[in-house]
């Protein structure tokens, strides 16, 4: 496959969709970051850098060699997304993203429908006091100059774009990105107030306009801005907060703009570059900084007339690159001496990112890895590219031979297609050893001859095969959501993705990982469904669980397994997916960066088709040994029942004998017992439980006497 040369940049991602075609399948816009929820769990904002001594010139940043938050080392605010998969063709492999989306991965709060302050990047004081290569106060002779590449979100690489393989979105005209130099001044100012709750006391009231002195800073009052009743909790200012004041100023700003424009003026212009002197001697200070913001504005018309849920989403998105700080440079100094990865490179199996262990075979391996190089230089570079495969913990498998080859410029010749560097042959496979899973690690390195490398760190690309007890076509980040439309009377689409066995298996569970959308519209049932292989396309039933939920798994990071009530046998080719009788869109996490479309079937009629859109829904089938129960004796359950189900809060009991003392032990679908509840009032009160799917086990002193799955909705 020919990969085109007018390639350079990374893509964020909202979802698009292909106006021109009957509205059959939807994608649309993620509201949560999953990588940046995942990080803020682990990283507190207690654990947060604040005693880093002041950054020596260089200063450089290409986000090359991590992911998540910024690195605390060089910036000091966790606002941007550190990525590698959102971006279209960078100048090197990673960038920051500025986007709607907080430090905690979610849509701002204060997101409207008017540009607002949404994200920042901020640098660590830098010391431009001295210049200590000559050991003397820094002058504006030194010739500062802070360089940086930046792109707008919704791109493409298919030339011309293609609509339904855009990822991410592009900020509309009145959005910007603008960069700011400051630094603080030493002095303290008020930065704004801590608050304090307040009750209303009972059978008080107040009306907007009405004031109440209040109780934590005596001699001031609050002002109720709507009616408020007794009971009712208000927050009000306890004490002011004071903080080290400041000075920032705009040096360059652009509106938004789409990367089409870009390219249509020169079609290896993905990213754009921007040098900017330091001119100004207040800034040759020992805490000079330098901010990145971007002003967005939710996009609420995006959707308007289609009748699609969960369109307010995160959107408005820029990718910056390659960020340097130094001395001796000029408005010239456009090329570094670097040659580079620019995307991550692909899975060593054809068609999966992860297969069960058991079921590899060596058929399974691609031909080939895709690799993305560039040479950012200015002139050709001699270079050598070589890949290696670990097995885990640090078994050596294989080590291709090193090839050389000498580079063009990208800006003369676009990105770097040598073969044996850009498509390397896949020249080893893997050996099934009959354990229970395996994982490998496969090394890229793509390097220039000689010591005169400026950035090493993005001269390396590595990826983990994961052989365990599932299936994947997606890398597990979701770049957009995936939906069915189903605009007939009756409404009854069906979604199905094929694998294929290499030896007959037990299908354990289905994992699926469900799109957060607005107000939780997508909280609507489906049912679970397995089909066998009719030449190509899904077949008959093989079995279905209905009166299914699209539940979130520890707020929204991972995925959800369902259970079928017993194990199925599946054998050759098998389909997985789920049944919908409603017009809800349900809203699938949908993988961008695989192209899985023609193992993807949906239904919104009577006939199957294949999908249209490249990417992956988030269905994974776990497959597993069969485990035979029959030696265990079963206990004869009693003739309990529970109803309503599914409930809105409480759930009665019927069937318990006056004598009996039970309790209701109440476990989440992980298994994990959330509380037990008395049953002396023949009641279990799930009020306290968000909605989802639940299991109540009865027990009678230490006997299980039956178990019951509950919705709550």
């Amino acid at each position: 496959m020919k990969f085109p040369k007018t390639a350079f940049a990374i893509a964020i991602m909202i979802g698009t969709m292909a106006f021109s075609l009957p509205a059959q399948e939807i994608v649309t816009g993620i509201t949560h970051n999953v990588a940046i929820q995942k990080a803020a769990k682990l990283i507190s904002t207690s654990e947060q850098k604040d005693d880093i001594p002041a950054i020596k010139l260089p200063f450089f940043d290409d986000f090359s060699s991590y992911t998540g938050y910024p690195d605390q080392m060089r910036w000091q605010d966790r606002q941007g997304f550190v990525n590698e998969t959102y971006p279209i063709y960078p100048p090197s492999i990673g960038v920051v993203t500025l986007d709607l989306l907080d430090e905690h991965g979610n849509v701002y709060a204060q997101a409207e429908r008017t540009p607002f302050p949404a994200d920042t990047l901020t640098s660590r004081p830098i010391r431009l006091d001295s210049n200590f290569t000559f050991h003397r106060p820094m002058s504006i002779a030194d010739s500062l100059y802070l360089s940086f590449y930046y792109q707008p979100g919704g791109g493409c690489k298919t030339t011309p774009a293609v609509a339904w393989e855009r990822i991410g979105d592009a900020p509309e005209f009145d959005d910007e990105l603008i960069l700011e130099f400051g630094y603080a001044t030493g002095n303290m100012v008020f930065t704004g107030f801590e608050y304090g709750t307040y009750v209303i006391e009972e059978g008080q009231y107040f009306i907007a306009g009405d004031t109440i002195e209040n109780p934590f800073i005596p001699g001031t009052y609050y002002i109720f801005e709507s009616n408020a009743f007794g009971g009712e909790v208000i927050m009000m200012p306890s004490d002011s907060i004071f903080g080290p004041e400041y000075v920032w100023n705009e040096v360059w700003s652009t509106h938004g703009v789409t990367l089409d424009e870009w390219l249509a003026d020169n079609p290896l212009n993905y990213f754009k570059q921007v040098l900017i002197p330091i001119t100004d001697p207040q800034y040759l200070r020992n805490n000079f900084q330098f901010r990145f913001r971007n002003y967005a504005s939710l996009d609420l018309d995006s959707w308007s007339g289609t009748n699609i849920v969960g369109w307010a989403s995160n959107c408005d998105h820029w990718h910056i690159d390659y960020v340097i700080l130094d001395v001796d440079r000029n408005i010239n100094d456009l090329y570094p001496n670097d040659v580079a990865f620019v995307s991550p490179t692909t899975s060593a199996l054809a068609l999966y990112q992860s297969m069960p262990w058991k079921q590899f075979r060596s058929t399974d391996m691609a031909s080939a890895f895709h690799n993305e190089l560039a040479n950012i230089s200015s002139g050709m570079k001699n270079t050598f590219y070589n890949y290696s495969v670990r097995k885990a913990p640090n078994t050596h498998v294989y080590t291709s031979t090193v090839n050389n080859e000498n580079a063009q410029p990208y800006y003369n010749s676009g990105l770097h297609e040598y073969p044996y560097h850009a498509e390397p042959s896949i020249n080893f496979t893997y050996e099934y050893d009959g354990a229970d899973s395996a994982t490998f690690y496969i090394t890229h390195v793509f390097r220039m001859e000689g010591a005169n490398d400026e950035c090493l760190s993005n001269d390396t690309c590595r990826f983990e095969q994961k052989f365990y007890n599932y299936y994947a076509y997606d890398d597990g980040t979701a770049e957009a959501g995936y939906s069915l439309l189903s605009s007939m009377t009756a409404p009854d689409a069906s979604l199905a993705l094929q694998f294929t066995l290499a030896v007959p298996d037990t299908l354990r569970s289905v994992r699926m990982w469900f799109n957060s959308v607005l107000d939780n519209e997508n909280f609507e049932e489906f049912t679970l469904m397995v089909w066998d292989d009719d030449n190509g396309q899904p077949g008959n039933v093989i079995y279905s669980l209905p009166a299914q939920l699209p539940n979130h798994a520890d707020e929204f990071l991972d995925f959800v397994s369902y259970y079928p009530e017993e194990p199925v046998y599946v054998n050759g080719t098998f389909y997985v997916g789920f049944r919908q009788t409603h017009a809800v869109q349900l809203n699938l996490g949908f993988d961008q960066n695989n192209d899985a479309r023609g193992h993807i079937f949906y239904k919104t009629s009577n006939n199957w088709n294949q999908s249209f859109y490249k990417g992956a829904p988030m269905i994974r089938p776990v497959l597993g040994k069969y485990f035979d129960h029959s030696a265990i004796p079963d206990i004869p359950e009693q003739a309990i029942r529970c109803y309503p189900n599914p409930t809105t809060g409480m759930v009665h009991v019927e069937g318990l004998s006056n004598n009996q003392s039970v309790s209701c032990h109440v476990l989440d679908i992980y298994g994990r017992t959330l509380k037990t509840e008395n049953l002396s009032d023949a009641c279990v009160n799930l009020n306290d439980l968000t909605p989802g799917i639940y299991i109540l086990q009865f027990i009678d002193g230490s006997q299980l006497i039956k178990t019951e799955k509950i919705i709550r909705q």
